[in-house]
């Protein structure tokens, strides 16, 4: 891919993702509104910086730099979301005529497999992250804005929800082909789930 999703209008973001073409998918969605999550909290904590005094003004710098940060790796898991399904779909094109083929193509489907789950996880994590951020940016921001810092964080849990769902297609993949990486993705999820619990994560 070598179009970023970032390039493109909102409106044609949208057209892409209600067609036919199979990206941007669940994931790199995820990572888009978790952005716009994190994006929101960092907007509360800018308007809140403007008028603070200086003894709020050091924490709140700080609680935004992380939002900023945050925002930035959650749009860049966009586009890596895509490439990894790009990646994975080549796999499966790879030839199949020979045993020898076929083994090369079941090891490079599982490795790309695992890589697209281990991505979504990181999605996810990075979702739970902006929670934790959303928290703590709540008991900074002005009363006024407090709704947008909350707003921000449903984006985020609901973000890190979806990329979790992501992440079991995959691992289920993985489960049928009884590859190794799936344990250290299950423990993974399992984490994932405890910090996402309070919106419904799944079982």
């Amino acid at each position: 891919m070598t179009e970023s999703l970032w390039d493109v209008t909102a409106e044609q973001l949208l057209a892409r993702t209600a067609s036919a073409d199979p990206t941007p998918g669940g994931g790199a969605i995820a990572a888009v509104v978790g952005a716009f999550g994190a994006g929101l909290v960092q907007m509360a904590l800018a308007v809140t910086i403007q008028t603070a005094d200086e003894a709020a003004r050091t924490q709140l710098a700080e609680t935004q730099t992380r939002a900023q940060r945050l925002r930035g790796s959650l749009a860049q898991g966009a586009d890596r979301d895509v490439e990894a399904f790009d990646l994975l779909m080549r796999g499966y094109r790879m030839p199949r005529g020979s045993e020898a083929q076929r083994t090369e193509r079941a090891r490079t489907v599982a490795d790309l497999t695992a890589s697209a789950a281990g991505h979504a996880l990181w999605i996810g994590d990075h979702c739970a992250a902006g929670i934790d951020l959303a928290d703590e940016a709540e008991a900074l921001v002005k009363a006024s804005i407090v709704s947008d810092v909350l707003a921000g964080r449903d984006l985020l849990r609901g973000a890190g929800l979806a990329a979790l769902r992501t992440a079991d297609v995959n691992i289920a993949a993985l489960e049928s082909s009884a590859a190794p990486e799936r344990h250290e993705l299950h423990d993974r999820r399992a984490v994932l789930v405890a910090r996402l619990s309070e919106g419904g994560a799944p079982a």
